[in-house]
């Protein structure tokens, strides 16, 4: 067995089902390559199974449980996370998804091979829905720094799950913005790469994330679609976006909001194998 010096970053609440948690950490745990550390953010009060889950839990590194009495969010969480954590590397899991049995190992060696502690390392992600046999689409990323960079700032192109990268990084450029909601992934994404971060992705799905009719449902409406626009703004006048890069997603955007979350499901499928 093979352990790296790796901690995984991950955070469940009540409204993740203990099934999920559990082929989460299963997937972590039956890594070629294991992560030296796991820790997990429990972010208020979950239920017993979600307990029932992470006592029984047989992990052979660390694995380091911190909970919150109270919910805070994903961004509360991850730098909580990330202040616990006693690795250089860092690498985030979402506690809904999986990760290929390669996926650290692929993805340690890759940074390792860069050579530069000044860049993030991610990958594509396949997508299905909560039985792992009825798979929907992948998430494409480019390869290159350059390429990613002349498309994240007309819309999130990366994996945030998926990512692998120096705590360096984050004590330089600040960790998660709690005030962002639940756009604080691209946030820091825009951040990092305003201040010179670079990013290669790993073209092939070390991901499986979970998805539903229902949170396709959630991505569309009025009232997401103004958060947006604010999301947008705060962005372009913290000079992360151009004005004609606020603008053009602004207009694209107000049709995919709005439009039946069916068309809407194709259209993201579109965007993301394109």
């Amino acid at each position: 067995m093979i352990v790296i010096p790796v901690s995984v970053l991950m955070s469940t609440y009540k409204g993740n089902k203990a099934k999920y948690l559990d082929e989460s950490l299963k997937s972590l745990a039956e890594q070629s390559y294991i992560a030296d550390e796991i820790i997990l953010i429990v972010d208020g009060e979950v239920d017993d199974e979600q307990l029932s889950v992470i006592s029984n839990f047989k992990y052979d590194g660390n694995f380091k449980v911190y909970f919150i009495k109270e919910n805070r969010g994903l961004a509360y969480c991850m730098n909580l996370a990330i202040q616990y954590s006693s690795n250089d590397i860092l690498a985030r899991m979402d506690a809904d998804d999986l990760s290929s049995a390669n996926r650290l190992e692929t993805e340690y060696k890759k940074l390792i091979t860069l050579d530069d502690e000044n860049y993030v390392v991610c990958s594509w992600a396949s997508e299905f829905s909560d039985e792992r046999s009825d798979f929907y689409c992948v998430k494409k990323t480019p390869e290159k720094d350059s390429q990613i960079k002349s498309l994240i700032p007309y819309r999130n192109v990366i994996v945030h799950p998926s990512m692998m990268f120096y705590k360096n990084i984050i004590n330089t450029h600040g960790g998660y913005d709690e005030n962002v909601g639940l756009l604080e992934d691209y946030e820091l994404h825009l951040r990092l790469i305003k201040g010179g971060v670079k990013y290669h992705c790993i073209q092939q799905p070390l991901i499986q994330f979970r998805t539903s009719h229902e949170q396709y449902d959630r991505r569309g409406g009025l009232k997401y679609l103004i958060n947006e626009y604010k999301f947008r703004l705060f962005c372009y006048k913290n000079k992360y976006i151009r004005l004609h890069q606020f603008v053009i997603p602004c207009i694209l955007y107000s049709f995919l909001r709005l439009s039946p979350v069916i068309l809407r499901k194709s259209m993201y499928k579109l965007v993301r194998e394109s």
